[in-house]
């Protein structure tokens, strides 16, 4: 029930982070076919180019990732300072952090969050590669979040109506 009750508020954090920040404005997703959109995968964002990721169906921005060599679905989160991984991805890439290593660090609405610092070896996100990427494994967490520490890392992140641009 704590778990429910803690993936909720998390959920419900991430929302009120997030909203605001998708712009003020923008038509709302109306059609079932906006469920679909997802990562404008038409052609390869050359190095230093600009990667597109259009809005999906719930109003928010996923892109996917390869995280030490295991593809991981984020959540475009510009208001996290790091990138922020679920337990489920973790253990997916082989990352079980010692349970003593979670310590108060992220703030959701319903309180604070536990999370454990953890280094990420490669983070491929955009078709651009970083390495030593600073995250954390946050307990209940529903979504891997990509945040500042790798977002800045990549260029300047725009909105366009429905469209969120990484790079450039």
């Amino acid at each position: 029930m704590n778990r429910l009750i803690l993936s909720s508020a998390l959920i419900v954090g991430i929302v009120v982070l997030i909203a605001p920040r998708l712009g003020e404005g923008d038509a709302p997703a109306d059609s079932a076919s906006d469920a679909a959109m997802v990562v404008d995968e038409a052609a390869p964002v050359p190095a230093g180019g600009q990667a597109a990721i259009e809005r999906d169906g719930s109003g928010q921005f996923h892109v996917e990732g390869d995280v030490d060599g295991t593809q991981v679905r984020f959540l475009v989160d510009t208001g996290a300072d790091v990138v922020a991984l679920s337990e489920g991805d973790a253990q997916r890439m082989g990352i079980v952090p010692d349970p003593g290593s979670f310590r108060p660090m992220v703030r959701t609405a319903s309180g604070t969050g536990y999370g454990a610092p953890i280094r990420l070896d490669r983070l491929v996100v955009a078709d651009q590669e970083l390495s030593d990427v600073d995250a954390i494994v946050v307990r209940g967490l529903p979504v891997s979040l990509l945040g500042q520490s790798a977002l800045r890392r990549l260029g300047p992140v725009t909105l366009e109506g429905d469209r969120l641009l990484i790079g450039g």
